[in-house]
C-alpha cells in the first residue's frame, strides 16, 4: 500500500495549482477595480452618478 503522505502531497499540489490558476484568471478584474489614483469625494460622487445614469438608460 502507498504511503498516505504522497496522497496528501498530491492534493496540496492540486490545491496550489488551482489557487494559481484562479489568481491568474481573476487578474483583469483585480486590475480593473484598483483605482489608479485617489479620488476626492466629489469626483467619486460624480463618477457614481454618471454610472447610475448610464445604467438607467438600459
Amino acid at each position: 500500500m502507498t504511503n498516505p503522505g504522497w496522497i496528501v502531497l498530491a492534493w496540496l499540489v492540486v490545491a496550489f495549482a488551482s489557487a494559481v490558476k484562479f489568481w491568474s484568471i481573476t487578474r483583469p478584474y483585480r486590475d480593473k477595480t484598483t483605482p489608479t489614483r485617489a479620488y476626492t469625494v466629489d469626483e467619486a460622487r460624480q463618477r457614481l452618478e454618471r454610472s447610475w445614469r448610464n445604467d438607467s438608460k438600459v
